[in-house]
């Protein structure tokens, strides 16, 4: 039977510290880039939380107690039927919705797309068309205090603002 001599002899600790080096080189590389790489795919990070997020909190969403809206969409291509669960706050004729992962989520392309959707509040149902993207304070001043401050620390200033359907 043979055995690996790699490893034995006089220069074997010469041999272990270079593949050590080595190692530690490769992780030291990886984790100068890392940030880079997270900075470039930061959209993808937050679609996958939004993602498990909205798993989450879907069940439950539009009832009469929960702090989450539920919007039912149809999706641009497909027409097959998206809920998703998000924030909403009623202002004027209608609700705003805030775009916290930007104009590129499908459900927002979504409702462009199609003009209108459904929103679950407040254990009520609302017929909503005429989206339009709304900005500045006096929109960050229509939400309750708390949720102000949380808009505010996480940098949204884009609203999708939606009409009730007039009957």
């Amino acid at each position: 039977m043979r055995r690996n001599r790699q490893f034995r002899g006089p220069h074997a600790l010469g041999r272990i510290v270079v593949v050590v080096l080595a190692v530690a080189a490769t992780a030291v590389a990886y984790v100068a880039i890392l940030p880079r790489i997270l900075r470039r795919n930061r959209h993808l990070l937050r679609l996958g939380v939004a993602k498990r997020y909205n798993d989450l909190t879907r069940k439950t969403s539009g009832t009469r107690g929960s702090p989450f809206a539920l919007l039912t969409h149809a999706g641009r291509r497909s027409g097959h039927t998206y809920q998703t669960s998000l924030g909403a706050c009623a202002q004027g004729d209608g609700f705003l919705l805030p775009l916290a992962y930007g104009r590129q989520t499908d459900w927002y392309r979504n409702v462009m797309a199609a003009g209108s959707c459904q929103l679950a509040w407040k254990g009520h149902t609302y017929q909503l068309d005429r989206p339009e993207i709304v900005s500045g304070p006096e929109i960050i001043r229509a939400w309750p205090a708390r949720q102000r401050i949380t808009l505010r620390l996480s940098g949204i200033h884009d609203f999708l603002w939606l009409h009730e359907q007039a009957q």
